[in-house]
């Protein structure tokens, strides 16, 4: 006789009974810093920066390839060299009425064919001028015209970074670049993650660009790279994932998600709290919407009431902030900036 075999039920029991071999288990004090430098270097390796760096060290070679002016700032692209025989392309906005050194935004777009393009407003299609009008998905163009220096990267499998004729959806760029990179040690979010740390390498190169006053915010799968970014890198002073904080279990292991979302092993070593906890003390605000159907919000709140144990561990209680909207899976401008102004 054959048994009936579910899977929903297994991935429910794994998830009950695998206990995380670094989550947070009450440390305080000087427990609490060691447990986030433990944490911090698992996560470097699960990410797969081991293996990125094996390939050897490489100059970052700044190029400036156009400068344009727009309505209030200018817009350079760049590139830079983050693995040797391999540059990703970012803009850097800079506003006319800019303090000097400026505070600095890195802004991570989320998924999207034209990548860096949908976080500057520079639509292509209607679909793009839709998640702008009605996702406000053009992150970059808010914080410059907040006054913010802005670094706006492509993530791999997008922009000036996706392959000719592949696609987000399965069979598509994500998929394939995600399981090409575990054949090597790494994932994608792991690359996606290094290009972004890379940058902060060019901000110091740069005099009118504050290295002390960093921002780092996305959304959606930008929101991913931003907590792995802001979890390894303690020089971001603010922190604002959007739409991609909850559990793994209500979330990534509940809901059919894009590839680049399951990195191998990141379940095994604590939940997203835990990895979020690595932010703390800085202030970090968690925004999502009380209607997102990927993240719901009900993983959200238990996450983050996880969080605030981290937090108050590390002595401020008050560093993170959950920000609910009304609305699905979009970007929340309306909290995020405020919160942003606040602490940089």
């Amino acid at each position: 006789m054959t048994l009936p075999y579910n899977h929903d039920e297994r991935m429910n029991a794994l998830s009950r009974n695998s206990r995380p071999l670094h989550g947070y288990d009450g440390q305080g004090g000087v427990e609490f810093d060691v447990w986030q430098r433990t944490l911090r270097a698992e996560l470097a390796e699960t990410l797969g920066f081991p293996a990125i760096r094996s390939v050897g060290p490489c100059d970052l070679d700044p190029r400036r390839i156009e400068t344009e002016a727009k309505d209030g700032y200018d817009r350079q692209k760049w590139t830079v060299r983050t693995e040797p025989g391999f540059r990703v392309p970012f803009y850097l906005l800079l506003p006319d009425d800019r303090q000097s050194p400026a505070p600095v935004v890195v802004a991570v777009h989320g998924h999207t064919d034209i990548g860096k393009d949908l976080a500057v407003g520079d639509p292509s299609t209607d679909e793009h001028r839709t998640q702008i009008a009605d996702e406000r998905r053009d992150v970059a163009r808010q914080a410059v015209r907040r006054g913010y220096a802005v670094l706006a990267p492509d993530m791999r499998g997008f922009g000036e970074l996706r392959e000719n004729g592949r696609e987000r959806d399965r069979g598509g760029a994500c998929r394939e670049m995600q399981l090409h990179a575990q054949l090597f040690g790494r994932s994608l979010a792991g690359e996606r993650t290094w290009d972004v740390l890379k940058l902060l390498e060019f901000v110091d190169t740069r005099p009118d660009l504050d290295g002390e006053r960093l921002a780092i915010t996305g959304h959606s799968g930008g929101a991913a790279v931003t907590l792995y970014a802001a979890a390894l890198e303690e020089r971001f002073s603010v922190v604002a994932p959007n739409t991609y904080f909850c559990t793994f279990e209500d979330s990534i292991i509940e809901h059919d998600h894009c590839e680049c979302n399951y990195v191998p092993g990141v379940r095994r070593l604590g939940e997203m709290s835990d990895i979020a906890g690595l932010v703390a003390p800085r202030p970090l605000l968690i925004a999502t919407g009380n209607e997102d159907p990927i993240f719901p919000i009900d993983g959200t709140r238990r996450a983050f009431e996880k969080l605030r144990e981290r937090y108050r561990a590390a002595g401020a209680p008050d560093g993170c902030e959950l920000y609910v909207g009304d609305g699905g899976h979009r970007f929340y401008d309306d909290g995020v900036w405020p919160f942003v102004r606040a602490y940089l």
